[in-house]
């Protein structure tokens, strides 16, 4: 057989490969210089910190221990044994005694928000961080040590409120919202998709505006508007693409007969009913604030009259804990029935959500912490508490063990029993 001579490479031959490989290193480090990975610090816990026990009671009293910035949540973000700040560009788990930093993960973008997402189980944090398609960065941290778990980016709006259901993580802007399963795939994106896979998959209205929207099982109910529509309107969705990879929908109907006032508020949600917060300004004459109950289809099954606001606070938020969902209308703190979403009574002197420890109830009062009986709202005693620099505005109350955690704007607080 004949051997065949190896090809003579040329100097052109070579510099063209040469530039080649220069371009290939260039646009690497180009990319690198870029991404994400690039700009972020992570500093990951050098143990996962010991599991914190339920409190059997709640403690006679309780004095402060720790407080901490966290601009970019709501409520305390309440993992299983470390508790979660955001602030700036920064996400943080804290030890619950002392504050101190156990981890932190640090990008040079701002947050959006934050969450801590199935402290029972995956134990995760999820981050929300901005950049120029809006808060559409998301990153998962194991909510213990601080160890990446997880990412994604899709368009999304300037502004979210993300919340953590059974299964599903729900993402919601003004103009679009998105489910998320633990793993960060995407169940359903619902409002503007800017590129749609295939047509029809959208239920038939356009131009809508998102208000508030709440998660249960596999269903979403979202108060939105579209247009054409003289009121605000109540949209049942399911949180993931049916067989045919449509969005499900299972009911939508108007729920005001105007839009000249402040929208209705989705205030909690079960796998078969829905509470709806309307302050009573869209009707034909203003009438007053009710919790509306509807079914997971959407149809109304009823309503009570409650005390509150025309427009509750933007920074009121429902909290669910021992089979009871509190809400603060701006002037009272609803207690509702986790699973009916019928109110059961109602408490003026609270300032905010709070949540169960041992057999009761903690609300957030302006002297200090309000104790429950959480079957009649009747109360048991006042616990003093000197809060760090207090200006007034929401409380919102959470436990973690027999610790108490209280976010009051951007400042998150903890208090421990007095030893």
């Amino acid at each position: 057989m004949r051997r065949l001579r190896p090809e003579r490479r040329t100097r052109l031959d070579l510099i063209v490969s040469a530039l080649i490989v220069v371009v290939l290193v260039v646009g690497a480090v180009a990319v690198w210089s870029v991404s994400p990975a690039r700009h972020t610090t992570s500093e990951q816990a050098d143990a996962t910190p010991a599991a914190v026990e339920p409190a059997a009671a709640v403690p006679a009293s309780f004095t402060p221990r720790w407080h901490a910035a966290s601009g970019a949540t709501t409520v305390p973000a309440v993992a299983a044994s470390t508790i979660i700040t955001a602030d700036g560009g920064t996400v943080t788990g804290r030890d619950p005694s002392t504050g101190g930093q156990l981890w932190t993960y640090s990008r040079d973008a701002p947050l959006c928000t934050a969450v801590a997402a199935w402290p029972d189980s995956l134990n995760e944090a999820i981050a929300v961080y901005r950049n120029s398609r809006g808060c559409s960065e998301v990153t998962a941290l194991d909510a213990a040590t601080g160890g990446r778990k997880g990412a994604r980016t899709s368009d999304a709006d300037d502004e979210v409120t993300v919340t953590a259901g059974s299964g599903y993580v729900l993402a919601q802007g003004s103009g679009r919202l998105e489910t998320w399963g633990s793993n960060l795939v995407r169940g359903i994106e619902y409002g503007r998709v800017t590129a749609p896979v295939k047509p029809g998959v959208q239920p038939g209205r356009s131009d809508c505006h998102l208000y508030s929207a709440a998660i249960a099982g596999d269903r979403i109910a979202v108060i939105e508007r579209c247009a054409g529509d003289t009121g605000y309107r109540l949209t049942v969705l399911g949180a993931v693409l049916d067989s045919d990879e449509r969005v499900s929908q299972y009911g939508s109907s108007l729920i005001t007969d105007r839009a000249t006032g402040a929208p209705p508020v989705v205030i909690g949600m079960s796998t078969s009913a829905i509470a709806v917060y309307d302050g009573g300004a869209n009707a034909a004459a203003p009438t007053p604030p009710s919790v509306r109950q509807f079914g997971s289809d959407g149809a109304q099954t009823g309503s009570n009259t409650v005390n509150g606001l025309a427009s509750p606070p933007a920074d009121s938020v429902a909290l669910t804990s021992g089979g009871l969902v509190t809400y603060f209308t701006g002037t009272d703190t609803l207690v509702l029935d986790a699973g009916t979403m019928r109110p059961k009574y109602q408490v003026p002197a609270a300032l905010g959500p709070g949540e169960m420890m041992g057999d009761e109830l903690l609300l957030p009062g302006p002297s200090g912490i309000s104790v429950r009986n959480p079957a009649t709202g009747e109360p048991v005693r006042t616990i003093p508490l000197t809060r760090h620099d207090y200006q007034g505005g929401v409380i919102s109350l959470r436990v973690l063990g027999d610790k108490v955690i209280e976010q009051r704007g951007g400042i998150v607080e903890a208090f421990a029993p007095q030893s």
